[in-house]
């Protein structure tokens, strides 16, 4: 075998390594979109479902605290009060209750 012969051979199988490389690199990158998607799915559905569930037992809470206090529609305002709170809590909380999880979570599944 010639020089020429081995530096032909040398190329042509680093060429093929490149191209497994990069085949590899693209496979590695579909699946790791398709986790991360299908993570993201399945959150969104659990969230849909949850907040569905929230609204009738909020609901419910509504119309029983109404029914105590004598008015329905003061019943709402308790609960629609309690949100409020819920939510002034959350804004305030929102970096170490919301962004920092999710953020560590959407590293954590990319780096997986």
């Amino acid at each position: 075998m010639t020089t020429n012969d081995s530096i032909k051979t040398l190329i042509d199988k680093s060429k093929d390594y490149l191209e497994t490389k990069i085949e590899l690199t693209k496979l590695k990158t579909i699946d790791k979109s398709a986790d991360v998607l299908s993570s993201v799915i399945v959150m969104v559905s659990m969230i849909f479902i949850a907040s569905l569930v929230i609204v009738f037992i909020s609901i419910a809470v509504a119309l029983l605290l109404g029914k105590l206090v004598g008015s329905s529609h003061n019943g709402f305002f308790i609960v629609g009060g309690f949100y409020a709170l819920v939510l002034l809590l959350m804004y305030v909380q929102r970096n170490k209750w919301i962004k920092t999880p999710i953020a560590n979570g959407f590293i954590n599944k990319m780096l997986k």
